[in-house]
């Protein structure tokens, strides 16, 4: 059979290659140049930061094989504590990383496949019993990009599924890491700061004495200042961060803004019947963590191959 799976996040990845794996012709077809989604990771001076999915846990066996057998040594774990409210939240749970960035993830999944990135897939054509993609035919299409994203290829209601959005942000500090903790977040959601993570607690990621923290909004502030100008809100932001965590303007370093249009999944609403042929995975039908949209990725190659027969 010949598959096209639109997306190259975690569970595109993980479903393309259990359908590769079965001994059909998949294609994976994703708009960017980066792999994992946002399971992302950048270069920040001479820093590495996970900018995406800062963590994740592995507490499904399954799983959690795969990804110790996939990534070997690069498979780390989070010493430090997260802390809410000044109590330490899910105290006992692990917490994992990649050492040479998150991203990793989805380079691991798409070895081997065919990747067609920077590729817009653009509407999503029925031919019969097949399905067009760019122009070509396929027996099934896989879609594992947010819903908005996913319906607009389909022609569905984008609005069935909602997605919250999130500004984050990189500060750089001349100061070395005090070490206490990993992150503080914010549960409730009330405040503008909802995650401060310190990348520092992440063994080799920041050089030189300094301290780099990953800052993520909260979902309301997020969507208040999503169309406006970065420095606007970055400033706003830093300023904020700067009183909470008492650290002095003069130490300040390099920057950076990124808009995550749909950082993860909002509420319960499911994605309606599909015609035969078409399939969604990831947070469009499960949570966003990784751990998540991982097992989704895995069924829905199950069901593919069942009805594929």
């Amino acid at each position: 059979m010949q598959i096209a799976v639109i997306g190259a996040g975690i569970s595109g990845l993980v479903c393309a290659r259990k359908l590769a794996g079965a001994g059909h012709r998949v294609v994976v077809i994703e708009k960017s140049r980066s792999l994992g989604g946002r399971c992302a990771t950048r270069k920040f001076g001479e820093h590495l930061v996970d900018t995406g999915a800062q963590y994740f846990t592995l507490r499904d066996e399954g799983i959690r094989k795969e990804v110790e057998q996939m990534a070997g040594g690069q498979l780390k774990k989070i010493e430090k504590p997260i802390l809410s409210e000044g109590q330490i939240y899910r105290a006992g749970e692990e917490r994992f990383y990649l050492a040479n960035g998150n991203n990793r993830l989805g380079s691991l999944l798409a070895e081997g496949m065919d990747v067609r990135r920077e590729c817009e897939a653009g509407r999503v054509i029925q031919d019969g019993k097949m399905w067009k993609v760019l122009g070509e035919e396929y027996d099934a299409v896989v879609s594992s990009a947010p819903w908005p994203q996913t319906a607009l290829l389909f022609g569905l209601d984008p609005g069935i599924v909602l997605f919250e959005p999130n500004l984050t942000m990189l500060f750089e500090y001349s100061v070395p890491w005090d070490g206490s903790c990993y992150a503080k977040m914010d549960v409730i959601g009330r405040q503008p700061l909802a995650w401060v993570a310190c990348e520092n607690g992440k063994a080799g990621r920041i050089q030189n004495g300094k301290s780099v923290y990953v800052v993520q909004a909260s979902a309301d502030y997020s969507r208040e200042n999503l169309e406006s100008k970065l420095e606007v809100w970055m400033k706003d932001l830093q300023s904020q961060f700067e009183k909470d965590w008492g650290l002095d303007v003069g130490l300040r370093g390099a920057v950076f803004g990124h808009r995550w249009r749909y950082a993860r999944r909002s509420g319960d609403g499911i994605p309606p019947p599909l015609a035969m042929g078409l399939y969604v995975c990831g947070d469009s039908a499960t949570d966003s963590r990784i751990e998540s949209v991982w097992k989704n990725g895995a069924e829905t190659a199950g069901q593919v191959l069942a009805d594929l027969g």
